[in-house]
């Protein structure tokens, strides 16, 4: 069982606690309503994707498995040590299939849609589309925002656009600072994609980045205020934001720590405490 848990990378699973954006954003609605159903909903969607970022994770380090035997830190994962065999691999991806779409079918039609459709598209992604420059990120990218409207799905209210909008750019800023960590610990097999990264033109490209991330979200938080919204006080999270978001960058600067950004904001104490401000700010705003 041990061997299961390690292969299905259990840290990682924060990174779909994206599909809660849209339930955080819309939350003095839901709950002065006291629908609380859509949190019910909510998580049963979390569950679905971490199911399905689970059976991404087998196919990816099935795909991989001759590669990551030879890099010093993968090599330990069960299924490039020999660990899980096919067979073992098959019988998980079955049962986590399983489980994930009967979570998803407890939502709603339109979930489950979402859910099928990341399932494809990792598959597409880990077979081919990885190992070319830019798409590479893009496709991760996409993962993101399937994660994103599946959440607004599993609820009944709208998010703004510019919550999407925002979701691309942050994840293109996320992810450029992922592989440029991962060439760093030799974790990229093709060498052009290796110089791509390792390009000094992509450290102005993170910094542009960046503050593209805090200018568009002050302009989501002063349209929110503008159509009423929100308060006055909604002001505030331009700041916590932008105060994360840099914290984040100036951790990652240099270094191959962003090669894991889930680790980062579990351990960074100072990132956790603006989160937790930013998350009651938005409740009393």
């Amino acid at each position: 069982m041990k061997k299961f848990i390690i292969s299905a990378r259990p840290k990682q699973i924060l990174k779909n606690t994206v599909v809660f954006i849209p339930l955080i954003f819309t939350l003095e609605q839901w709950f002065q309503n006291e629908t609380f159903d859509v949190l019910l909903n909510s998580i049963l969607c979390f569950f679905t994707f971490s199911c399905c970022s689970i059976i991404g994770y087998q196919i990816n380090d099935w795909i991989d498995r001759e590669f990551d035997k030879k890099h010093p830190k993968k090599k330990f994962r069960p299924i490039a040590n020999n660990e899980i065999n096919l067979r073992q691999i098959y019988f998980f991806i079955i049962i986590l299939f399983f489980m994930g779409l009967f979570f998803s079918v407890l939502v709603n039609s339109y979930v489950t849609i979402m859910y099928l459709t990341y399932l494809i598209f990792s598959f597409i992604y880990s077979s081919k589309l990885k190992n070319i420059i830019l798409i590479d990120s893009i496709s991760v990218i996409i993962f993101y925002i399937i994660r994103m409207i599946a959440g607004a799905y599993s609820i009944t209210f709208e998010i703004s656009n510019w919550l999407y909008i925002l979701t691309f750019f942050s994840s293109l800023f996320l992810i450029f600072i992922k592989r440029t960590s991962e060439t760093k610990e030799g974790d990229y097999r093709v060498k052009k994609i290796v110089n791509f990264y390792n390009n000094l033109s992509i450290k102005r490209i993170k910094l542009f980045l960046l503050f593209i991330n805090i200018f568009l979200y002050s302009i989501y938080a002063i349209s929110e205020i503008v159509s009423e919204q929100r308060e006055i006080t909604f002001m505030i999270t331009i700041l916590l934001f932008s105060f994360g978001i840099i914290r984040y960058y100036l951790i990652t600067k240099g270094n191959n720590k962003g090669e894991s950004p889930e680790l980062i904001i579990s351990k960074d104490n100072i990132i956790q405490i603006s989160v937790f401000t930013y998350l009651i700010v938005i409740i009393f705003s």
